[in-house]
């Protein structure tokens, strides 16, 4: 006996594409590899260019970020200044084990924090002294927190995470300010564009992330409390 097949009313086949076309479409796998350029600006006049890597072998991640001081302000400028992140990659995104910043050469100025997951420990090391904080799920460093958003898109009107410079631990709240396209030297991007909630005597943060560009942080506009404003403008980007 043949197997019979119902085909479904034509009526039901175009409800079934229409919904099918609502459906959000996968995200795309996190690159590899990023490398990316910013000129830094303050107060209008550019300081500085920020080179930064972002490498992944298997679970495991590094991040490097450089500032270097260009023209009149590398004469006053005592090294460059880095940040390093390193840690694993999870099913949530970036875990990070072990942040550093450098500014120069002076081991007196080294920050380090220490992540211990396994205990919910987190170690700050910074002016010759030793801080602990209990470490929040989700917690990410101050470099990490930029690529994060490769493997976690942000959805809704506000993000909250916390994040530790080294030297504290706080939650940050942004609120999304709205949503266009924005030119940069290394192109045109579709931005999210988020602005930090804040104190009027903390520094303001504000973040430009190329939605279809695995959300990467393509401007970014620090205004600090004492007036003065800090920007990186995307210069160059890759992925592979």
């Amino acid at each position: 006996m043949g197997i019979q097949v119902k085909l479904l009313p034509k009526r039901w086949l175009i409800i079934l594409l229409l919904c099918l076309s609502t459906l959000p479409l996968a995200q795309a796998a996190a690159p590899l590899t990023t490398s990316a350029t910013y000129n830094l600006f303050k107060s209008g006049q550019q300081v500085g260019i920020v080179t930064e890597t972002f490498s992944r072998k298997g679970s495991r991640y590094e991040i490097l970020s450089e500032t270097k001081a260009v023209g009149i302000f590398a004469l006053f400028a005592k090294g460059n200044i880095k940040l390093i992140s390193r840690g694993e990659v999870t099913k949530d995104g970036l875990r990070p084990l072990h942040f550093e910043h450098h500014r120069g050469a002076d081991p007196d100025k080294l920050i380090v924090a220490d992540f211990d997951w396994r205990k919910h420990i987190l170690t700050m090391n910074y002016d010759g002294k030793t801080e602990t904080a209990a470490l929040t799920p989700g917690t990410q460093d101050r470099i990490s927190r930029m690529y994060q958003f490769m493997f976690a898109p942000p959805h809704g009107k506000e993000l909250a995470f916390p994040m530790t410079n080294g030297r504290n631990l706080e939650l940050y709240r942004y609120l999304l300010a709205d949503e266009a396209p924005l030119d940069t030297a290394a192109g045109k991007f579709n931005t999210l564009h988020y602005s930090k909630q804040h104190k009027p005597d903390e520094d303001g943060t504000e973040l430009w992330l190329a939605s279809d560009h695995h959300h990467f942080p393509v401007r970014i506009l620090i205004e600090e409390s004492e007036g003065g404003k800090l920007e990186q403008k995307l210069t160059q980007l890759k992925f592979k």
